[in-house]
C-alpha cells in the first residue's frame, strides 16, 4: 500500500495564519561541574509558549549566547520520555552548542511529553496498545506540525536567523523529526540519532480484538513512518547515526532508514544499544549542523 505524495503533503499542512500569541520567562541557564550547580552567565534562557494547531500551544526552552545575535537555531526534539524537553539535561547539547557554536538551541516538548502530558498516555508508542492506534496517528501529525509551528515561531523573532534553522532528533524525536524536515524546506540540515522504520513503530493488531484494523495499522504506517519521508531530504545535508546492537528499533531498521533518506548524506554507526550514543557522536553533530548553516565553530 501507497499514499499520493500529495495527499500526505496535504495532511500535514495547517492554517499558517494561526495566531503565535507567544508568552516568555526568563531562567537561568546552570551546569553541575564537580557535583555543584554553577550558573552559565554568557548563556541567556527564555521557557517559551506559542500556539500551535488544534488549539494547542507548544512549550519549549531557549538557550543562546547572552550578547550578540541574530542567532542561528537548532530545534531539539527529545526522545520517548516522561522528561519530555528536560531529557536534555544529562546530555545538555542546548548548553553545549550554544556555547561552542553560538548557536539558538530550541528545546521542544513533543504532544504528550513533559509539560503536556497527558492522562491517557497517548504520546507514548506501545505495540501492544493498538486501542491508541488512532490516537497516535494524531499525536504524530500534531508532532510534526508543531515543528513546523516552532519555525513559524522562530522567524517571528529579531534574533533569530531566519535561513539558518537546522534540526536534531533522537529515537522519537527521529520518527517525528524525518516526517518535518522533509516536509518543511525551511529548515537546511538535520541530525537524526537512533530511528529506524519497521515493526517497533507499529501496533500488534493480529489474533487481538483489534484484528480489524489491519489495513488501517499499515495505512498509519505509511501515512507516518519516516521512512516515506527520508528521501525529501534530498538535496539538504544530513547526518544519521544509529547503533549496531540497538534492541529498540530492532534489526535492519536503522539500515532501512539510513538508505532511504537522500544525498547528501552521512553515516554513522557505533558499538551498542540503543541509549549507548557516544559524546563524540553528539559533538560530531552538533559541528555538522553549524558547518550546513554556514556558522563559524
Amino acid at each position: 500500500m501507497s499514499v499520493d505524495p500529495n495527499v500526505i503533503r496535504h495532511l500535514y499542512r495547517y492554517d499558517r495564519t494561526i495566531p503565535l500569541l507567544p508568552t516568555s520567562e526568563r531562567d537561568a541557564v546552570t551546569v553541575v561541574c564537580d557535583g555543584n550547580v554553577e550558573q552559565v552567565d554568557s548563556l541567556a534562557r527564555e521557557r517559551v509558549t506559542f500556539g500551535t494547531t488544534h488549539d494547542e500551544r507548544v512549550t519549549a526552552t531557549l538557550t543562546y549566547p547572552a550578547e550578540g545575535g541574530p542567532f542561528p537555531a537548532v530545534i531539539l526534539q527529545h526522545g520517548s520520555t516522561a522528561l519530555g524537553r528536560h531529557m536534555w539535561a544529562s546530555r545538555p547539547i542546548d548548553v553545549e552548542w550554544a556555547l561552542e557554536h553560538g548557536v539558538m538551541a530550541v528545546a521542544v516538548d513533543a504532544p504528550g511529553f513533559g509539560a503536556r502530558e497527558q492522562a491517557d498516555n497517548r504520546g507514548r508508542l506501545m505495540r501492544d496498545r493498538p486501542d491508541l492506534m488512532f490516537r497516535t496517528r494524531d499525536q504524530r501529525i500534531q508532532n510534526v506540525q508543531d515543528l513546523m509551528r516552532t519555525v513559524d515561531y522562530l522567524c517571528s523573532r529579531d534574533d533569530v536567523l531566519d535561513d539558518a534553522i537546522g534540526f536534531c532528533g533522537v529515537s522519537m524525536g527521529t520518527r517525528v523529526g524525518a516526517p518535518f524536515f522533509g516536509l518543511d524546506e525551511r529548515v537546511r540540515t538535520g541530525a537524526f540519532f537512533i530511528g529506524g522504520s519497521g515493526p517497533y513503530s507499529g501496533f500488534e493488531v493480529e489474533g487481538t480484538a483489534f484484528a480489524d484494523l489491519a489495513a488501517d495499522e499499515r495505512m498509519i504506517f505509511d501515512l507516518t513512518d519516516p521512512i516515506v519521508f527520508a528521501p525529501m531530504s534530498a538535496g539538504r545535508e544530513v547526518i544519521v547515526i544509529n547503533g549496531s546492537r540497538d534492541t529498540v528499533v530492532g534489526p535492519g531498521a536503522g539500515e532501512r532508514l539510513q538508505e532511504a533518506f537522500g544525498e547528501p548524506k552521512t553515516l554513522r554507526w557505533y558499538d551498542g544499544d540503543h541509549g549507548d550514543v557516544p559524546v563524540e557522536l553528539y559533538d560530531e553533530a552538533g559541528a555538522f549542523l553549524v558547518s550546513h548553516l554556514r556558522v563559524p565553530a
